[in-house]
């Protein structure tokens, strides 16, 4: 009768740890984009309301300020809507560099769990 052939128990180790980053790798990639989407989301539905606020308030102080004071505040409509934009960029970006890391270490893990396997596949041979 054949001995079932286990794996030592580093390799073992190493596999679990393999799986658990693929875990949150998944669960990274998932959340990076429905993260993305609602904060721009929110963030332009926030730029539409704030522009609706300053239109009304320009009106109820003084109507005739919107033809004059166009070159003022057209350039503070484009910032604040560029705002969002830039927030969610920098969300992002964290969570590129922390799914760039969980890469990494994925890589790594894999050369160890591949070099516990050849090694174990090496004595095996080398006994039988």
């Amino acid at each position: 009768m054949l001995k079932k052939a286990t794996l030592p128990s580093k390799a073992l180790d190493i596999k679990r740890q393999l799986q658990a980053t693929d875990r949150e790798l998944g669960r990274l990639h998932g959340l990076q984009w429905i993260y993305a989407k609602r904060l721009l989301k929110f963030g332009v539905i926030f730029w539409v309301f704030g522009l609706g606020m300053f239109f009304s308030a320009i009106i109820i102080i003084n109507a005739n300020l919107l033809p004059q004071s166009y070159g003022i505040w057209a350039p503070l409509l484009i910032i604040g809507l560029a705002a969002p934009v830039i927030i969610t960029a920098v969300v992002l970006r964290k969570f590129a560099a922390k799914i760039k890391y969980l890469e990494r270490l994925r890589h790594t893990l894999l050369t160890e769990y591949e070099r516990a396997i050849l090694k174990r596949v090496e004595k095996i041979i080398v006994e039988g």
